[in-house]
């Protein structure tokens, strides 16, 4: 905080939390909060504490001095500067009371030794004074912003009543506090001093160091409580959607249900309303016939009463035709035949009971992965090299030792020196989604490493892991291969290339052929002869299978896998299609294949069947490029007219580059063909000085393999490299006419 910031709550800065009031005496306890002296002495008598204080703003608790006395607390000196500040501030715009005469004014001054204010008269007095000589005195009108801050860094004196305000210019490494001369000589005798300004460097080392590894902590709490709030957050959303699920599935229960009620009831309603239709039917066909029956009946009577016996003779044929037609209308059981006997609701007593006795689903509660369930294994957590990847696996387990997954459960992993310090690039964390985790790291620094991995925030077992990482080298493995013309041997080799198969494909330049090698160096089977390939010098595996090679013709020419020849392209011209004297080949991850076109001075790609796209180079941006290989968004170029490494991106325009002719780390003298290692390194045969070279992109120097000789390691003009599956790399030699195999 700057002092003009600090002047807007200078009162609130130097009031004691307990009494409110501008400090006296300011005493600062352990946990860096500061009291009166009389508060904190009040406070501790009411604690109930003996050898212990509790902090009245943190609640901390600390021991009391040895003394038993809170006076020998550290005073807090910065405090007392800032008393002197609001005092200076507030005297000038009201009266300063002389330290001295106890006069009041509003002409004072002040004194950076005295630390005290000074009215005119005694000012004078005070400044005739011999032993007052050194003080600076300065009118509190005068004070500027830079006076305030020369308040607050004045020296400190013994607060020792008896040493006359001697300053402290020693530290006591003996008894760890800050002495005067007179200290020294009376009560520090045969103690280890040291001048406070050079114990202060020190300590401030050691501080920044604490403090920055208290921040380190502080971040990772914070971004615990982050991760606390996320998990919050996230527990309450779960909650939110079991709620939403449970309510969607009984909701579309009761849907279901209702459905089949209603299906009952309509069914019902049909059957109910035909049957008293039919009902109704019958009901009227049946009153209409008692309707008849009751006027025949009538008739007849009065046909009986009124006439005479000769009529009722004739009358009664005609009643029996009469009630014969009345009785076949007479209701019968048939006409109910068709109607229900009743309703009755019969119950699914295998659905009502399925209801009552089974759930409708069960609330299952997630556990995390427990950290004595987990297990590391790999070389990583061992053993690493400088710049060289390190991988290791986690395995998440249940309690039953069987692998399991949860996607809740969270790893990290933190790589740290003994000074509690970063040194590894970023964890890369590849989570497969079945209990296992494929971590790697790349350390940057030789020596012993702590490996830290934690899973939802608790130590694995045997976590944190000693890791010993060796400095930067290749070791050789093996060699293969010798002068001569017979199968396996050779004579200059140029160009290497490695497939998925990890067969090595070596073009052996003054044989005129390719010869093609498994992993250790065994011949599998070679093609070509004087005639059909003139030099080889460049070769690369394509992804379809097909093997390119350039050779002195200025033609590229296609194989299939077992040398078959298929077609060619280029042809010797200028034109954007040919080719005059092409060096080495590389395919990208289009499947594209680039050509160093040396004698054209351009680097030139062409799609998988020979046609041109694209030529990287032209007014003098190369002039002898030797090789071409894609790196990441990048193309980087060997450039041995001008000895160095040209870095392009993608549609050919320059980014940057490095290096130059000589013999020094990230010298070259004839850099030749490169390759990308499994730690995303850029290697780089240096063929002149022969050794291989390893670099970042940004040209930043990692090391070096190989010295000039024909031992095991040495090389003879190192020309091609080339990268296998397992991570070793294979070093042709054009001098030693042999590959040799490194790890």
């Amino acid at each position: 905080m700057d002092i003009k910031t600090l002047f807007h709550n200078l009162r609130e800065e130097v009031s004691c939390l307990v009494c409110t009031n501008i400090y006296t005496d300011p005493k600062q306890l352990p946990c860096l909060h500061s009291f009166c002296l009389h508060c904190l002495n009040q406070w501790h008598r009411t604690s109930h504490g003996r050898d212990t204080i509790r902090c009245p703003k943190c609640q901390a608790l600390s021991r009391v001095p040895e003394s038993g006395d809170l006076k020998d607390l550290p005073t807090s000196f910065y405090l007392n500067g800032l008393i002197d500040v609001l005092a200076i501030r507030e005297y000038q715009t009201s009266q300063a009371k002389c330290g001295n005469c106890d006069k009041s004014s509003s002409e004072s001054s002040y004194c950076f030794q005295c630390c005290m204010f000074y009215c005119q008269e005694c000012v004078l007095g005070h400044n005739i004074m011999k032993s007052y000589k050194d003080h600076r005195v300065l009118a509190l009108k005068d004070f500027e912003v830079k006076d305030y801050e020369d308040v607050m860094k004045r020296p400190v004196f013994c607060p020792k009543e008896d040493h006359n305000k001697e300053e402290l210019k020693y530290f006591c490494k003996t008894c760890e506090i800050p002495v005067c001369q007179i200290c020294v000589t009376l009560d520090h005798g045969g103690h280890n001093m040291k001048l406070i300004k050079e114990e202060v460097e020190i300590q401030k080392s050691e501080m920044r160091s604490l403090l920055e590894k208290q921040r380190r902590n502080l971040q990772a709490k914070m971004k615990t409580v982050n991760q606390l709030d996320e998990e919050f957050a996230k527990l309450m959303q779960q909650a939110e959607d079991v709620k939403r699920d449970v309510q969607r599935l009984v909701d579309n229960l009761v849907a279901v249900i209702e459905a089949k009620k209603q299906n009952i009831l309509s069914s019902l309603e049909k059957e109910t309303s035909r049957s008293l239709d039919l009902v109704t039917e019958r009901k009227t066909e049946i009153q209409r016939q008692i309707t008849a029956i009751e006027s025949s009946l009538e008739n007849a009577d009065k046909l009986l009463t009124r006439s005479s016996n000769a009529e009722i003779v004739q009358l009664k044929k005609s009643l029996d035709a009469i009630f014969e037609g009345v009785s076949q209308t007479e209701p019968i059981n048939r006409s109910t035949e068709s109607l229900p006997a009743g309703f009755i609701f019969k119950q699914n007593p295998k659905l009502l009971e399925t209801v009552k006795t089974d759930d409708i689903g069960t609330l299952q509660i997630l556990q995390l992965t427990k950290a004595n369930h987990v297990i590391c294994e790999g070389k990583g957590i061992e053993e690493g090299m400088v710049n060289c990847e390190a991988q290791f696996t986690l395995t998440s387990r249940n309690i039953r030792g069987k692998q399991c997954y949860n996607e809740r459960d969270h790893v990290t992993v933190e790589i740290r020196d003994k000074r509690g310090r970063e040194c590894a690039t970023e964890v890369g964390i590849n989570d497969c989604g079945d209990g296992l985790y494929q971590i790697k790291y790349t350390p940057k620094d030789q020596g012993r490493c702590k490996v830290s991995v934690k899973i939802n925030g608790e130590h694995i077992n045997r976590s944190p892991f000693t890791v010993f990482v060796k400095p930067f080298q290749f070791k050789p493995v093996l060699s293969f291969g010798k002068k001569g013309s017979s199968l396996a041997l050779f004579n200059s080799p140029t160009g290497l290339a490695v497939n998925a198969r990890n067969e090595i494909a070596v073009a052996d330049n003054l044989n005129h052929r390719i010869q093609i090698f498994d992993s250790d160096g065994n011949y599998i089977r070679s093609f070509g002869k004087v005639g059909e390939l003139q030099s080889p010098r460049g070769i690369a595996f394509h992804n379809n299978g097909n093997i390119f090679v350039a050779d002195r013709s200025s033609r590229i020419q296609i194989f299939d896998g077992r040398g078959g020849y298929i077609r060619s392209f280029g042809g010797f011209g200028r034109l954007d299609y040919q080719l005059k004297n092409p060096w080495s080949l590389s395919v990208d991850s289009d499947g594209n294949v680039i050509v160093a076109d040396k004698g054209n001075s351009l680097i030139k790609i062409f799609s998988h069947d020979g046609k041109f796209l694209m030529k990287i180079g032209g007014q003098g941006s190369l002039k002898s490029p030797m090789h071409c290989i894609q790196y990441d968004r990048y193309l980087v170029v060997s450039d041995s007219g001008e000895q160095c490494i040209k870095v392009f991106d993608r549609n050919g325009n320059f980014q940057h580059k490095f290096g130059k002719i000589g013999s020094g780390d990230g010298e070259f003298d004839g850099p030749s063909r490169m390759a990308v290692n499994k730690s995303g390194h850029l290697m780089v045969c240096d063929e002149c000085n022969h050794r291989v070279q390893v670099f970042e992109i940004n040209g930043k120097f990692i090391g070096k393999f190989g010295t000039k000789g024909s031992n095991l390691g040495e090389f003879q003009n190192p020309v091609s490299l080339a990268v296998l599956g397992n991570g070793r790399i294979a070093v042709s030699e054009f001098s030693n006419h042999r590959i040799q195999l490194f790890e």
